[in-house]
């Protein structure tokens, strides 16, 4: 493996090893294992069908990330709205600053009893977090090489465990605001047990070229419930890479729902397997882009068990030059009868020189099953922004107003009422910046 970009990762590993959270114990025999299988597989590019529209290894050889140092003192957010999005929600929140938690920014008060939340150095030595770091996903495999960076190099991270039967009391809003240029890797583990509930909100911003590389590893009990809610709006030069690995047992649930609005270059992955009957999966976006900016979103969920159901639904809007892509499978596996897997994106143009990149896909080996897949790309429909003219109602706004209609129905999938309506605001303001 000559690549170079490759190659100043694994240095930077080498320099940094003896300060990363378990030093001596099992991680760091995972860490080495990773870096010898990220070693021999290098960053992902184009030749890899799972990365044909974003070629990651590129992006970062030009942005050429040194690692983001540690921040100390006092942090001042961007005055943008998506900073403080969450603000009015009742909530726990860790802080992490160039992906390094801040206990004393956070604020976290009272957990219920049964509720656990810790950094990850805190619990490396746990046998739930092993098992969640150390698990891979059979249909993952051109997107291991990312979890095998991110596993090399993990520096901190939000830890929640949940307890059987526990409910968490209110939302916990994990805030990633990268203050200095360069390169962060997070690793989060959530773990809800049998009967457990939370809903966690998710926000990244920033103002400065960085690199977010994240993973997050969700198991959820049996009849355990899990709501999701992201927020990313980082600056027009900044990378991020997101990566979710749950797995459901039976009767679970989990809703997880990603706006996307600010970066250079972005994907988020998303990985579900269905282990156990009866469970269910949503997973949904919206994305709202503009200049050069690139979001790939890239979904597998795997219907590994009879009885589950899977939904997606990604919808977006392209302005000035920039690119979005929609990549993702259902896979329901020989006898995993009376699975429910539905997958649809739809984008609208805004300009003559956006563009979408859209490839949903069906991978069914049974034959009682319900499964549908589609896409569409399309513009504003001249003869609507007619009608609204003719109504007195201006050109801008009239364009504004069928954007938002267009975007309420995936934003209404958001899993929490006050995050959803927080999200829509920010989508109507984005138009208004964005409006001539």
């Amino acid at each position: 493996m000559d690549e170079k970009t490759a190659q100043r990762f694994i240095e930077r590993y080498e320099e940094a090893r003896s300060a990363l959270p378990g030093a001596g114990g099992w991680l760091a025999r995972r860490r080495e294992a990773a870096l010898e299988s990220f070693r021999e597989a290098g960053l992902p590019h184009r030749r890899l069908e799972d990365w044909k529209y974003t070629d990651l290894r590129q992006t970062l050889e030009k942005a050429a990330f040194a690692s983001a140092p540690a921040h100390e003192g006092a942090v001042v957010l961007p005055g943008r709205r998506s900073a403080s999005a969450f603000a009015a929600i009742d909530r726990h929140v860790l802080v992490f600053v160039n992906g390094r938690y801040r206990t004393d920014l956070s604020q976290v008060v009272r957990l219920p009893k049964g509720v656990e939340l810790h950094a990850l150095a805190d619990v490396v030595h746990e046998q739930w977090a092993k098992d969640l770091v150390e698990r891979r996903f059979d249909d993952a495999r051109q997107a291991e090489n990312i979890v095998d960076l991110n596993t090399a190099l993990m520096s901190d991270g939000a830890c929640l465990r949940i307890r059987k039967g526990v409910k968490l009391d209110k939302p916990l809003h994990l805030l990633f605001f990268s203050a200095d240029a360069g390169a962060s890797h997070t690793r989060n583990l959530v773990f809800l047990e049998n009967e457990a509930e939370a809903t966690i909100l998710e926000t990244h911003v920033g103002e400065v070229a960085s690199f977010a590389d994240i993973v997050t590893d969700i198991a959820i009990g049996e009849g355990a419930r899990l709501n999701h809610v992201k927020l990313q709006d980082e600056a027009s030069d900044a990378v991020h890479l997101a990566t979710m690995r749950a797995r459901l047992a039976a009767e679970a649930k989990l809703s997880s729902f990603t706006l996307t609005l600010g970066c250079g270059v972005s994907r988020g992955q998303s990985f579900v397997l269905f282990s156990g009957e009866g469970a269910e999966a949503n997973i949904d976006g919206a994305y709202a882009l503009r200049d050069k900016q690139h979001a790939d979103q890239f979904c597998v969920i795997d219907h590994a068990v009879p009885a589950c159901t899977s939904h997606t639904l990604f919808k977006g809007v392209l302005d000035g030059k920039s690119v979005g892509v929609f990549q993702g499978k259902v896979i329901v596996r020989p006898h995993a009868q009376k699975s429910d897997g539905r997958q649809m994106t739809h984008a609208l143009l805004l300009s003559r020189d956006a563009a979408m990149n859209a490839k949903p896909e069906l991978e069914i080996y049974a034959d009682d099953v319900q499964c549908a897949h589609g896409s569409t790309v399309g513009e504003l429909s001249k003869e609507a922004i007619f009608y609204l003219r003719s109504r007195g109602i201006p050109e801008a706004e009239a364009r504004r107003l069928l954007v938002l209609a267009f975007l309420e129905e995936v934003l209404d999938l958001a899993p929490h009422n006050q995050a959803k309506d927080a999200l829509k605001l920010l989508v109507s303001e984005w138009f208004g910046e964005a409006a001539p």
